[in-house]
């Protein structure tokens, strides 16, 4: 398929698809391959992106996955096996009620002095970031 795919929901890519992808969740199957322009709220792939991809929230890579070219996520899971290529960047995560709970930690990491103080800040922000998924994971 060639084209503009827009959706409010999910996504299931099990073709080739040449173009853009708007959506909240994307899946791409073992035999899927997206060339295109992609951004999503969370992606889940186990074929191959192509080109650009930006994941607001959680990018997933599976032991299948490909993801080549330029990619943007706010959290990242690669398996075994996943393949990551070309320009990656995190653009942290996209959550507005946990925004100021990571700035607040932020500033404490900032201004740590010690390096005990700086890993127990650092594990607060990953604290806050793998609770507010695993509640997402719960409503979906």
């Amino acid at each position: 398929m060639t084209g503009v795919i827009s959706a409010e929901d999910t996504v299931v890519v099990d073709g080739i698809v040449e173009g853009e992808i708007a959506c909240e969740r994307l899946v791409i199957g073992p035999t899927g391959v997206v060339q295109g322009t992609v951004a999503v709220t969370d992606a889940d792939i186990h074929g191959k992106v192509g080109s650009e991809i930006t994941v607001k929230q959680l990018l997933v890579v599976r032991a299948t996955g490909r993801v080549e070219g330029k990619w943007g996520y706010g959290e990242i899971e690669v398996e075994k096996g996943g393949v990551l290529s070309g320009q990656g960047e995190s653009t942290g995560l996209l959550f507005e009620e946990e925004e100021q709970s990571v700035s607040r930690v932020s500033v404490v990491n900032a201004r740590a002095e010690e390096e005990d103080e700086v890993e127990a800040a650092n594990l607060r922000v990953a604290s806050v970031a793998s609770r507010t998924l695993r509640e997402r994971r719960k409503l979906v």
